[in-house]
């Protein structure tokens, strides 16, 4: 910390400090010194609140050195230090667009190649599966596709387990039939199993 942030963190503790009202008698049901109470009900000391603010304003304050500590840099530098600098400054710049173009090709080609594979996600998800390496995503992309088909699969089959699959032909069961059966249970399975004869 510099000694102009220290210098300011100094006045703002000894203003707080000095600002703070003498408190009168304490009314019954009123807050007791020290508490603030907000709209939800929570309440929080005088210690919360410092501590909120003082981390805060340190936040502030750092960025503030920061921008301060770079105004102070290019003030000192000669014309050519100056053309240095910003010619820095736009490499790392170039390099951030190029970084970012190379992921939105990797995305827009994993999106393809999931397509292809009949496998429909979120672009939150493609942007987990790529990387500025062609080799990896692709292999990202195959081993994801793949794992995602054998889970569907795996679902649909626990799904149908135990059900026989129903056929258009005759049906074996009436709703006179279903409605004959004595034992309630197996009553309401063949209803279920038969909602359409209910309809």
């Amino acid at each position: 910390m510099t000694m102009k942030t220290e210098w300011i963190l100094q006045r703002f503790a000894e203003d707080a400090g000095s600002q703070q009202p003498e408190q009168s008698e304490q009314q019954p049901g009123s807050p007791q010194e020290g508490d603030t109470e907000k709209e939800d009900g929570k309440k929080y000391s005088d210690e919360d609140l410092n501590r909120i603010i003082n981390k805060k304003f340190a936040e502030w304050a750092s960025k503030k050195d920061k921008e301060m500590d770079e105004a102070t840099k290019l003030a000192n530098m000669n014309a050519q230090e100056r053309a240095e600098h910003e010619r820095d400054e736009l490499k790392k710049q170039l390099e951030e667009l190029r970084q970012r173009d190379t992921l939105a090709q990797m995305a827009a080609e994993a999106r393809n190649m999931l397509q292809k594979e009949a496998v429909s996600v979120p672009d939150s998800v493609i942007g987990m599966l790529v990387s500025a390496d062609a080799d990896k995503t692709k292999k990202a992309v195959s081993d994801f596709a793949s794992a995602f088909k054998t889970a569907v699969q795996a679902a649909v089959v626990e799904q149908l387990k135990g059900k026989p699959p129903k056929t258009g032909g005759s049906k074996s069961v009436t709703k006179a039939d279903i409605m004959k059966v004595q034992n309630r249970a197996e009553r309401q399975k063949l209803i279920r199993e038969n909602k359409d004869l209910f309809q």
